[in-house]
């Protein structure tokens, strides 16, 4: 697949005006949500339908993003339930007439278990108070979506007792028309600049952010250096205020837990001469 240079440079204001802006959201494909609510369970996972690769593909991206759902909800399974491992998941979505039904049946399925244990677990522990209620919210955010690239992430917030929210991200960047989910690396042209370039990024950041703290007297953050392998979650922002591509690591990963999640924004007017615009 050829990425278009329009899409993935800085360029002219006017041009991205044009081309970005306008491919963010194309025509053909739509995003839609499908909510599941299972008492204090509550999920939305994107729908995709109207992609390049047709009916078949539509199926093939939302069984992709209704797995991340169903992987968020089965960290919260009660130890004894029985469960489809997700290794197996598209083999046994397609196993019925309407996988993408399948693939929500589970995600309901999943949840209501979920509840029902996050019930008998406040009970044993004589949690009554509204501020005490276990949750698990389970949402995305779409940042691109076109003919070419569709690249968004989906997030969870869980409170199961403890002194703050769980919290996690997953992310995918796949074309639309293949089914191809790419990696970080994919992105690039091939070989180690890529990764000296985006460490260098980031730290920077990691180190304008400590500045910032102390500037406000606050606590700085125990970072850890970053080392790219490629295999890093990220998306891609086509939203000319925020144009470039998103790192991103779950609480614990490169700071703190304390620090919850933490995201690195590397703009594209800085990567633009190592972005590898055909990707097969």
């Amino acid at each position: 697949m050829k990425i278009s240079r329009k899409f993935l440079t800085a360029g002219i204001a006017a041009a991205l005006t044009l081309s970005v802006a306008a491919s963010a959201f194309a025509a053909g494909l739509t995003v839609k949500t499908k909510k599941i609510n299972e008492g204090q369970v509550k999920t939305a996972t994107p729908v995709i339908t109207g992609s390049v690769g047709g009916a078949k593909m539509d199926t093939l991206l939302t069984q992709m993003t209704t797995k991340n759902t169903v992987a968020e909800i089965y960290k919260y399974l009660p130890s004894d339930s029985q469960k489809i491992t997700l290794d197996n998941y598209l083999d046994f979505t397609n196993g019925a007439s309407d996988p993408v039904q399948e693939g929500f049946a589970l995600v309901k399925g999943s949840a209501f278990l979920v509840n029902a244990g996050f019930d008998k677990e406040q009970k044993e522990l004589g949690k009554t108070k509204a501020d005490e209620k276990y949750k698990l919210d389970i949402d995305y955010t779409i940042y691109t979506a076109g003919d070419e690239l569709l690249s968004l992430e989906q997030h969870a917030s869980a409170y199961t007792g403890g002194a703050h929210d769980n919290q996690s991200i997953t992310t995918l960047t796949v074309n639309p028309k293949t089914g191809k989910i790419y990696t970080l690396a994919d992105m690039f042209i091939p070989g180690d600049a890529y990764k000296e370039r985006l460490e260098m990024l980031i730290a920077i950041q990691q180190k304008g952010d400590n500045r910032l703290k102390a500037q406000m007297k606050d606590p700085a953050v125990a970072y850890q250096k970053v080392t790219i392998t490629g295999n890093e979650k990220f998306y891609v922002d086509s939203d000319l205020q925020n144009f470039g591509f998103y790192v991103v690591y779950n609480p614990g990963e490169v700071a703190p837990m304390s620090a919850g999640i933490v995201k690195y924004f590397i703009p594209i007017d800085t990567i633009s001469d190592i972005i590898s615009y055909d990707m097969n």
